[in-house]
């Protein structure tokens, strides 16, 4: 998807900044508390310094709806069988997630794909972090790797609502 999502933004005129994590989930996970004090996460506060939005970027595994619940039920008790019902997964984190910033994206992807929005708890430490500390607008959003023909046109919509957002582009609905 990245690949997709850089060419897009560039394509928009968005100024943009990846930054992925390349440490063993089993060792430290970068997206829960425990790795506020990591390398990743320094970099990760640099960053939200230099930029306008922040998009925590997933995918996951799509899953049969009969598959059992030892292997579909996330740590954190999310039903990855419910979310494979959907393209795109908005992980929603009442009184964090910017509404604002979640309804242009929402709106604009489901003009082209399945999406759904899924409220869940505020373990998202990189969500949590760059919303309620940095007061940068963030959203969580997965991607089902199911569904990866359609990541060029999820990349490209994407691209589009980060730009009307920003006001670089106007929006196509005004």
């Amino acid at each position: 998807m990245i690949p997709h999502l850089r060419k897009s933004l560039e394509d928009y005129g968005v100024p943009h900044t990846f930054h992925v994590g390349t440490d063993f989930r089993g060792i430290i996970d970068l997206n829960r508390g425990e790795s506020r004090h990591s390398e990743y996460a320094k970099e990760f506060t640099r960053l939200l310094g230099l930029n306008d939005l922040h998009i925590d970027l997933h995918s996951f595994e799509y899953l049969d709806e009969d598959v059992p619940d030892e292997q579909a039920i996330t740590e954190a008790g999310d039903d990855v069988r419910e979310w494979s019902m959907s393209d795109v997964v908005f992980l929603t984190i009442d009184g964090i997630t910017d509404e604002n910033f979640l309804s242009y994206m929402y709106e604009e992807l489901e003009e082209q794909v399945i999406v759904d929005d899924i409220q869940t708890q505020p373990y998202n430490y990189l969500t949590t972090f760059a919303q309620v500390i940095m007061d940068v607008p963030s959203v969580l959003m997965e991607l089902n790797e199911g569904s990866a023909p359609s990541y060029p046109a999820v990349a490209e919509v994407v691209a589009r609502a980060v730009a009307e957002y920003l006001g670089i582009v106007d929006s196509a609905s005004a």
